[in-house]
């Protein structure tokens, strides 16, 4: 539990001991520990270097833990500075390596990686390599991994990386075992997510590197194609996101997609309003309050992603709602 902050297993064990009530002597450490009296002077060693607990001066006096905090949070800030100067470091020898070396532009623009263990590797390290943004494209057949097994996307959501993806209508499928995941899982780790018809599985990472998956015949092997050539990477950018903004954000989709696009009497009021009659006079002639009008094109807002009854006209046509 403390080794993130740099305390040992054995160390942890005794603070926690200490912790529970002073102890006489390490004899006492050892019974309640279960460990060597040899191995409790070692963790004693490491807590007091860590200010963790103080040895008494005096032979017949106990030993005592130190309070954790201040002490464990200074521990843990000290860590974080570490891992940030590392990271720096790390972009800064990966720029060098890419100016420096040509060939990683050239020959090695496009990586090819096959099977479904190496594939869950590299797409894990290019999450963990990701510093601002990776934005995603999903389709069926979909990989429904746990949030708790997917470590990368944990990870680099905890270090700040915004991630944007946009999955397929066809996955909102009432019946899919994917849509606990959509809602639950994906959204509970800080996603955003939107639904569209997407033409393949796609990912961007930074905008720097970008991951397509293979979907040809089942009896084919699964394949990656990893892609570093930065004019093929800006292009599949720019079509990640055209679809994001055209996409519906997920509890939309959700709400429309057991009717199809559109009911009857939606396009009904669509059509009155494309027409320019007010709220008043579409009431009047549906036969419903004012009230009820204003809900439901707020509905039909909701449902288009947009904030304007002009945006809206726009997508209908788009669509072809009416």
């Amino acid at each position: 539990m403390l080794e993130a902050v740099g305390v040992e297993p054995g160390e942890e064990q005794v603070y926690l001991a200490l912790a529970a009530g002073p102890a006489a002597d390490v004899a006492e450490l050892s019974q309640r520990t279960g460990l060597p009296e040899q191995d409790v002077r070692r963790a004693l060693a490491g807590l007091v270097a860590k200010g963790l607990t103080d040895l008494p001066a005096d032979p017949a006096g106990v030993i005592r833990a130190a309070p954790p905090d201040p002490t464990l949070k200074l521990l843990a800030l000290r860590r974080m500075d570490e891992l940030r100067k590392a990271q720096a470091v790390i972009a800064e020898l990966t720029e060098r390596f890419q100016d420096r070396d040509s060939t990683w532009r050239g020959a090695g623009a496009v990586e090819m990686v096959e099977g479904p263990r190496a594939m869950a590797e590299r797409y894990g390290m290019l999450q963990r390599e990701a510093t601002h943004e990776i934005c995603s494209l999903v389709r069926r057949p979909a990989v429904a991994v746990p949030a708790t097994d997917n470590v990368g996307q944990r990870d680099a959501l905890r270090a700040g990386v915004r991630y944007r993806v946009v999955y397929d209508r066809d996955l909102l499928d009432p019946g899919s075992p994917q849509i606990p995941l959509l809602l639950e899982e994906w959204a509970a780790l800080g996603e955003e997510m939107r639904v569209a018809s997407v033409p393949f599985k796609l990912s961007v990472f930074d905008r720097r590197q970008a991951m397509i998956a293979s979907s040809g015949p089942a009896s084919e092997q699964p394949m990656l194609l990893v892609i570093h050539a930065r004019p093929i990477v800006d292009c599949l950018a720019w079509i990640a996101d055209r679809i994001w903004e055209s996409a519906l954000p997920v509890p939309a989709a959700l709400s429309s997609a057991a009717d199809g696009p559109l009911a009857a009497e939606d396009r009904q009021l669509l059509a009155l309003l494309l027409a320019g009659y007010t709220d008043q006079a579409i009431a009047s002639q549906l036969g419903v309050s004012m009230r009820t009008v204003q809900r439901r094109v707020h509905r039909l807002l909701a449902i288009a992603g947009v904030h304007s009854r002009i945006q809206l006209g726009w997508q209908a046509a788009r669509r072809k709602w009416i």
